[in-house]
């Protein structure tokens, strides 16, 4: 399926939703962490388009100093040319767009990775740069 073609050009990624909670630790176990980095890619179909949420985590296992979440939104609307000739409520429609690697998840992706590195270096501490593409998720 050539999944671009079917929507017009999308320019605008939000911010949707930030959570990040600092955790207890125990000092002895920092140096034996493993983190972990997931993304999710979530859609939902709405009258003319699609919504898009990409989600970016970081855990660590065992529990880490943080619980770190970004989550980033587009629209995406449906080119009216093609958007007839799929039903779209068969579709799976994050998997398509994931295949597709369309050039808004990579938008969203690096801006999820700049925003994990501000918040996880305001506290004086160096930036987790996490690299924007696939992780140990979804996408």
């Amino acid at each position: 399926m050539e999944f671009m073609k079917y929507f017009k050009p999308s320019t605008k990624a939000v911010l949707d939703n930030i959570r990040y909670e600092t955790l207890k630790i125990d000092i002895q176990g920092l140096t034996k962490m493993k983190m972990n980095c997931r993304d999710t890619v979530l859609a939902q179909l709405l009258p003319g388009g699609v919504k898009i949420n990409f989600n970016r985590e970081v855990k660590f296992e065992p529990e880490g100093p943080f619980d770190l979440s970004v989550t980033f939104t587009t629209i995406l609307p449906f080119n009216t040319e093609f958007s007839d000739e799929i039903d779209w409520k068969t579709v799976d429609i994050a998997g398509e767009f994931r295949r597709s690697r369309h050039p808004m998840l990579s938008v969203m992706m690096s801006r999820a990775s700049l925003l994990i590195g501000e918040i996880t270096s305001a506290s004086g501490n160096n930036p987790l740069i996490t690299p924007p593409g696939p992780q140990n998720g979804d996408a």
